[in-house]
């Protein structure tokens, strides 16, 4: 993952350096839910809802198209509903977006592509009974797996200023959970943001 990383971002600043780019910022809220073999999640599970913070770099590859990548932080997940209470598994996350966009002249733009995720810490706070609380492992023969692979597909809208608002559905690739029962996290998110103007 470190050397997929290194290698993006050096690709993402030598096109920066002779494409038109521009960098924005971008804020809003995560529905989560996670995808699971699990029985008690099957059929309990309910969204998880979170924050969202993030950083995006917009590299243009013709008049309409442009490849978006960038820096997400925000919360996964999902919240299981039963005897009255609720148990939230919570993953703090980072997302790297490998998106290509279609953006349209009267604002608007849709695009899709790989979302390169890493799961920075977890736990489950158990709303009844807090002595079941117990922070993630993560690793092989663990409790999940850092990192996380994910299909993007969004849709926005940005106005001529520079201010957007955007979509995201990350539908979750990789089972993250070692061992018999499967688990892969979903995210639905809606952001506010604002692209600075170009570079070039």
């Amino acid at each position: 993952m470190k050397k997929i990383v290194t290698i993006l971002m050096a690709v993402i600043l030598t096109n920066s350096a002779i494409a038109q780019v521009s960098f924005g910022l971008k804020a809003g809220f995560n529905s989560a839910t996670t995808k699971s073999s699990d029985e008690e999640i099957t059929a309990d599970g309910k969204a998880l809802t979170g924050l969202n913070l993030g950083a995006i770099v917009d590299i243009k590859v013709s008049n309409t198209i442009s490849f978006q990548s960038g820096l997400n932080y925000g919360t996964k997940g999902v919240a299981v509903s039963h005897e009255g209470h609720a148990d939230k598994y919570k993953f703090s996350a980072l997302d790297i977006p490998l998106n290509l966009v279609f953006n349209s002249k009267s604002g608007f733009f849709v695009g899709s592509g790989l979302n390169l995720g890493y799961n920075l810490s977890g736990k489950l706070d158990a709303e009844d009974d807090p002595a079941e609380n117990y922070s993630f492992t993560f690793g092989s023969g663990k409790n999940f797996t850092r990192a996380d692979l994910g299909l993007n597909i969004l849709a926005g809208y940005k106005t001529k200023s520079g201010m957007f608002i955007s979509g995201n559905s990350l539908m979750g690739l990789t089972d993250i959970k070692p061992g018999a029962e499967t688990w892969k996290n979903n995210l639905f998110s809606i952001s506010l943001g604002y692209m600075f103007k170009s570079s070039k």
